[in-house]
């Protein structure tokens, strides 16, 4: 495979200083040195000085797809693997599902004004970008020098970079990009695009494997900036030990070096070896399967093909996901059950018969509320539904039991909706303010507050993220479904890690009367004692907005969401009289009471 690189200003780099730093990277990993006949290196620094470009037309245009949808999402998996890949490595930050951070303070000189400061000293740039006869000049001779087919590692820097993507879709029909990294690059910098369209607007995800930009905070030319708010098909790394803007230097980066040694060396994929020792699954891996079976099930049931067609593709990239954290776990000692093993290997192991009628009903319960490819929202519209029933009858039972626990659920929500505006959705936000969220497609966590991701308190022992790490899907609360196993969650109820009771909440209130409720409408034994849970939490939430009324705005947010929540809990406790999961001991005239 020939490696591409795109210089920046200035003469073009004729003694190839960028080859001896990635040389030296390599190296130092234990890697083969790159062979100065694997590289090509186009020099255009005449071009960029406006000269030996005049009668130079521009490229045509070499990638027009109609829909470039899967080929996107194809990209999105392959981008996906790249972020784990580099992941762990140290002096690296990635963005993202991994952590949604603010905004970084650079430490730039005193004075620098950072979005102008590359742009207006640099005339090659903005000879490049301004003039059509440079611009021709620089693709054509770049064109010139490149393969009409097979396959190239492009890595591009500074000004290169802004060349590169420019490039993007103007090669050859049959050469394929199998890496794109830029380094060091100012395509972000806003005055590069003032009055100007020329740059790439579509990317061509059918042409590209993936593309990694990276950049360091203590490059001025890159306004300390990455390239995803400017470009979709960016992913961008920031490097903590890159101090300048050579090529060298960000080359020879073990981040960099790792990610061009992966192309240039890859391992073979090898079916990963178990144990051999046979181990029963846990609760938790148990519903890692069972989640994996109901994804599959929605998929299956999504009518509208474009739409299926994006829930199976997400369902792909969380599975490519699962495998890595799996990968994980069994490196740092554990053993796994044959058929997490399995998902390990990509394959889906049938269900065990694990769960009794009573504990199926929570667990169905839980997954009808589950978004399966959290953090990723598309609507299933009834396919949710007819899930439950295709896992009914996979758990061992009728059909029509995954017909009840969808009624039951569709009768609490309409009781409850309406009644203050209190929201109902497949993601749930308990009243103390506490974002409950499930697992990605390992184990069970639940975040911290609303806003803060990465923190998280993990049941079953595995890492409980989506794509990238961040936590998503519903609040699976503890005592949902007795000893259901997807229901085994412990809440946070505040900072980071600080595992402590599940805090009840209308929305968690509401979910187990709906297992309570279908239990009863399925004629198995139902807890009645549920009652006085949902009595406790009216009289903690009547004395807390008892208290505040007297000091706080009539109209604060805080006062209409309490407000809103009492009716919605009177109207849940009037729901479990006339449906008959109160306790029998419930007196008339407490009865009236309530219904007046």
């Amino acid at each position: 495979m020939r490696i591409v690189f795109l210089h920046g200003i200035g003469d073009g780099d004729p003694g190839l200083v960028w080859l001896e730093g990635l040389n030296r990277g390599l190296e130092q990993a234990g890697h083969p040195a790159v062979d100065r006949q694997q590289v090509i290196a186009p020099g255009y620094s005449n071009c960029l000085r406006g000269s030996g470009g005049d009668g130079a037309k521009l490229p045509p245009v070499t990638y027009r797809p109609k829909d470039d949808g899967i080929a996107r999402r194809d990209f999105e998996r392959r981008q996906a693997r790249v972020q784990r890949y580099l992941s762990q490595q140290d002096g690296v930050r990635s963005f993202g599902f991994k952590a949604m951070i603010p905004e970084p303070v650079w430490a730039f000189a005193p004075g620098v004004i950072v979005d102008h400061v590359s742009l207006l000293d640099l005339g090659q740039v903005k000879r490049y970008i301004r003039d059509d006869k440079v611009r021709a000049c620089v693709l054509t001779r770049v064109i010139d020098y490149l393969p009409t087919h097979g396959d190239i590692v492009l890595i591009a820097h500074s000004l290169g970079s802004v060349v590169a993507i420019d490039l993007l879709d103007h090669l050859p029909p049959d050469l394929r990009v199998r890496r794109f990294i830029t380094v060091g690059s100012p395509a972000a910098i806003k005055a590069l695009h003032e009055g100007s369209e020329r740059l790439l607007k579509k990317f061509p995800y059918g042409r590209v494997d993936d593309w990694s930009n990276f950049f360091s905070g203590r490059d001025i030319v890159t306004g300390g900036r990455g390239l995803a708010s400017t470009f979709p098909g960016a992913q961008d790394f920031e490097l903590g030990n890159v101090r300048g803007h050579g090529a060298d230097l960000y080359l020879s980066d073990p981040a960099v070096v790792k990610l061009i040694a992966h192309s240039l060396y890859p391992t073979k994929d090898l079916v990963r070896a178990s144990s051999g020792v046979a181990v029963r699954m846990s609760d938790g891996e148990a519903s890692t399967l069972l989640l994996q079976h109901f994804a599959r099930a929605v998929g299956r049931n999504i009518k509208d093909g474009e739409r299926a067609e994006r829930f199976r593709a997400a369902m792909r990239i969380l599975r490519d996901d699962l495998a890595a954290q799996l990968d994980q776990y069994v490196a740092s000692g554990h053993l796994l059950a044959p058929e997490v093993e399995q998902l390990r290997n990509g394959r889906l192991a049938e269900l065990p018969h694990r769960w009794e009628l009573h504990e199926a009903i929570g667990e169905l319960v839980v997954l009808a509320l589950t978004n399966c490819v959290a953090p990723y929202e598309i609507d299933p519209g009834e396919a949710q539904v007819k899930a439950l029933e295709d896992i009914a009858v996979e758990l061992g039972f009728r059909r029509r039991i995954g017909t009840v626990v969808a009624e039951s659920l569709e009768e609490v929500r309409s009781c409850v909706a309406g009644r203050g505006g209190v929201p109902w959705g497949r993601v749930l936000t308990a009243a103390a303010g506490v974002a409950l969220l499930a697992a990605g497609p390992v184990g069970l966590a639940v975040a911290a507050p609303a806003g803060v991701f990465g923190a998280a308190a993990i049941t079953g022992g595995l890492a409980a993220f989506g794509p990238g790490g961040m936590v998503g899907g519903l609040a699976m609360l503890s005592g949902l479904a007795g000893a259901g196993a997807a229901t085994t969650a412990t809440a946070v109820s505040g900072g980071a890690g600080g595992a402590g009771a599940a805090p009840v909440s209308l929305e968690r209130l509401m979910m187990q009367v709906a297992i309570e409720y279908a239990r009863k409408k399925l004629d198995l034994p139902f807890d009645s004692q549920l009652w006085y849970q949902v009595t406790h939490f009216e009289g903690q939430l009547s004395a807390v907005l008892n208290r505040l009324t007297a000091f706080s705005d009539p109209k604060s947010p805080r006062i209409a969401q309490l407000t809103a929540t009492q009716v919605a809990v009177n109207a849940l406790l009037r729901f479990m009289i006339e449906k008959g999961v109160s306790p029998k001991e419930l007196t008339d005239g407490e009865a009236r009471a309530i219904e007046g």
